[in-house]
């Protein structure tokens, strides 16, 4: 039981034939949705393993990552097993799965290259960011000190090591009807002597709020069955129903593209413990409400509450990553059936 970067830990274990390495380490019972561990995170474990793999090498840093969830992974052990499927002059292509049991519970394949721009100013280059008036800005508002920290979420037991705030002209922008969903929140990690690494950004992609959650909800949704739900979520689109306290978002699918590097903590423009998440979504489908949403993950200039609007702030954030999902919606029964059949096959 830790936070977020603590959690994240593995070691090297042992080599297995076919050049295979596998690393071992526990998943943290605090880090769960309900019964199953939050699937951003099981995909940090991945990574780290992956990056410790990859850090002496001269591909070091993560450029995509694509992840299938087969299985819920327990809070148990786990080892990662990494195979390389080729080293060339630029990349490094891998396959990286986390298996428990004997069985793989979500594999990868990830693409590893440098991710800084190089250092020698007379090499060309074509990254566009502000001040072009080509480069996307940061595509939150609102400064982290002007925004109020949200009421922790009761089904995430990792909630006392997170503070999340809602970005209020994404609130606004949501309260009239229109196609899909934006939405920007800020997300620190709350102790003190954490920060964000390049591991620990697939739990951030997995921290947004989707489009089941933006379109307003009845009033009576936390009384009625979820069967029943179903059989409304359809009826008009004034009633369009969310399952915030009843339901499970589960993710089929995963991809990480990273963009630019996490500034150093000593950066007077940003905060090391705090990063900014937008997310849209556009499609809920028959059955199981299968959806997608992207999302991108900022620096910001502060944590939640704190520090003091700067005239130029949006100018000085960069995109650290931007990711998809896939997802399912299901009765929050269906997390407890997994997370104890996980559980029980990890102590077979």
């Amino acid at each position: 039981m830790a936070p977020l970067v603590q959690a994240i830990h593995l070691e090297f274990s042992h080599n297995l034939p076919g050049d295979i390495f596998v690393y071992k380490g526990n998943v943290d019972p605090d880090w769960t949705v309900g019964a199953v561990p939050n699937g951003g995170y099981v995909l940090s474990l991945i990574l780290e393993a992956a990056v410790k793999h990859q850090s002496p090498k001269a591909h070091p840093d993560p450029i995509h990552v694509t992840a299938h969830f087969l299985r819920s992974a327990a809070t148990s052990t786990f080892e990662v097993h990494i195979h390389i499927l080729k080293a060339g002059r630029g990349f490094t292509n891998l396959t990286a799965n986390l298996v428990q049991n004997g069985e793989v519970k979500v594999m990868t394949h990830m693409v590893f290259g440098v991710l800084a721009s190089p250092s020698d100013p007379t090499t060309p280059t074509l990254t566009v960011e502000p001040p072009s008036p080509y480069a996307r800005r940061i595509p939150l508002y609102t400064h982290p000190s002007k925004c109020s920290p949200d009421r922790p979420e009761w089904r995430f037991g990792y909630s006392k090591y997170i503070q999340t705030a809602h970005c209020p002209v994404h609130v606004k922008n949501a309260e009239i009807p229109r196609e899909g969903m934006e939405w920007g929140l800020y997300l620190t990690l709350t102790d003190p002597s954490e920060q964000w690494t390049t591991s620990a950004i697939p739990f951030a992609t997995d921290t947004f709020r989707a489009l089941h959650q933006v379109v307003p909800s009845h009033k009576d949704v936390r009384r009625v069955r979820y069967d029943i739900l179903i059989k409304l979520l359809y009826t008009s689109s004034s009633s369009f129903l969310t399952f915030v306290d009843t339901s499970w978002a589960p993710t089929m699918v995963m991809t990480i593209e990273f963009k630019f590097p996490i500034p150093k903590p000593s950066s007077p423009d940003h905060s090391p413990r705090t990063v900014a998440v937008y997310s849209s979504g556009r499609f809920i489908n028959d059955p199981q409400a299968r959806h997608d949403t992207y999302i991108e993950i900022w620096t910001a200039p502060s944590n939640i509450g704190e520090g003091s609007e700067q005239g130029d702030w949006r100018e000085k954030q960069r995109c650290l990553a931007v990711s998809t999902q896939m997802a399912l919606l299901v009765p929050m029964e269906v997390n407890k059936r997994r997370g104890e059949k996980a559980q029980a096959g990890s102590k077979l």
